[in-house]
């Protein structure tokens, strides 16, 4: 029996900017972008992609690119040309297409075109991504397909567990912070 993660469920809505680390809150406001250069021996090598916020989240920051590579910083480094594409063009079932159809070409690393694919598809993975290490170590899951890949049960399970130890942290701390209170308040 497949289990389907109720939307619910879910701690966050979006994805983590792999630029500046904040939330990326929908398919608009991102951008897969990578890396086209030649290597040493003049062959074409592609690399770094990344998803990022399309526009700069912060009108205040200081490069001038926001979270996007900056295509002059890169040229001047290695001759490379930044390329790009809406975050939208990876949702959905055509964008499941296009993941594969680049996983097929080899067109990016393997490697970082199945973590998209992941990031973008599975419903939950971006959420518990950063937390599913410590749920595997303290046992709360055994991952049935192996590290790196979750069914959408064990995303479920993961989850939970993040509320749980949240929710426990914040009962933990309450009576610490109100003693404190009363103590700082006491003449």
């Amino acid at each position: 029996m497949v289990r389907i993660m109720p939307r619910d469920k879910c701690i966050r809505s979006g994805w983590r900017c792999d630029s500046c680390g904040q939330l990326v809150p929908d398919l608009q406001a991102g951008w897969v972008e990578w890396l086209a250069a030649e290597d040493t021996r003049g062959k074409p090598k592609v690399s770094g992609l990344r998803l990022v916020h399309r526009r700069n989240p912060s009108a205040r920051s200081p490069e001038p690119c926001g979270c996007r590579y900056n295509p002059r910083d890169e040229f001047r480094k290695n001759w490379g040309i930044v390329e790009g594409l809406a975050l939208e063009r990876f949702a959905g079932p055509d964008g499941l297409m296009l993941l594969l159809s680049m996983i097929a070409e080899r067109e990016l690393p393997l490697q970082e075109l199945i973590e998209l694919a992941k990031r973008v598809q599975i419903p939950g993975y971006e959420a518990v991504y950063e937390m599913v290490q410590d749920a595997v170590s303290e046992g709360v899951i055994t991952p049935s397909i192996s590290a790196g890949f979750y069914l959408q049960c064990e995303i479920s399970e993961v989850l939970e567990w993040a509320k749980y130890r949240t929710s426990a942290k914040t009962r933990q701390l309450e009576p610490a912070l109100s003693g404190a209170c009363v103590a700082g308040n006491s003449k």
